[in-house]
């Protein structure tokens, strides 16, 4: 937890993204339930595919999760029975949590091509969906994202927008999961890779 919150009164709030339950990943790392066990709200931005697979989870805390998008070399939907976003009021900021904001299925098209062939390991993805979803959200406080599995936190026109990476393990990328600190006056969000 960063030092200028070490005194005050917050709202821990659990944040994780790209489990693909069960099938990239067979169960949740043991890890995640540690980090969790204290947070006060769990949060999935999506791919989360079987929402069953994350009941241990919700016996930390309230769970919510939302969609992800499909991924037809695992024949799963996404968890098409979630929302396509969450919009929520935690100690008084206005959450926003959305996989990928895509209105269409070129964007979509275009995220993937950015992601795999253009500028694979890079923070371009992230900066488009971030760019697209502060464009969707304006009036948002905190806007929480997935689906590049890379970790993202950037500010912008004071509203953080914040990917916590992902859990299921992904080609040369660490598997992480975050933590949003809701003060009353300040928000901070922590990345915290899984070994």
């Amino acid at each position: 937890m960063p030092d200028r919150f070490k005194h005050t009164d917050i709202v821990t709030v659990g944040v994780l993204s790209d489990t693909h339950l069960p099938y990239r990943l067979q169960r949740l790392p043991d890890q995640v339930l540690h980090i969790f066990q204290d947070v006060d709200l769990i949060l999935h931005a999506g791919d989360v595919d079987r929402i069953e697979y994350l009941s241990e989870l919700a016996t930390l805390a309230p769970l919510q999760a939302v969609r992800g998008n499909p991924h037809f070399t695992d024949l799963s939907d996404g968890g098409r029975d979630l929302p396509v976003e969450l919009k929520l009021t935690v100690a008084g900021y206005d959450i926003i949590v959305n996989h990928g904001g895509w209105s269409h299925f070129w964007s979509q098209a275009v995220d993937w091509l950015v992601g795999s062939l253009l500028a694979p390991g890079t923070d371009l993805l992230n900066q488009r969906i971030a760019n697209r979803l502060a464009w969707l959200y304006p009036q948002a406080d905190i806007v929480l994202f997935g689906h590049s599995h890379q970790p993202y936190r950037a500010w912008g026109n004071g509203t953080l927008i914040f990917n916590p990476g992902a859990v299921c393990p992904t080609f040369r990328r660490v598997p992480s999961v975050g933590k949003l600190y809701l003060g009353p006056s300040a928000v901070d969000a922590e990345i915290i890779p899984l070994a």
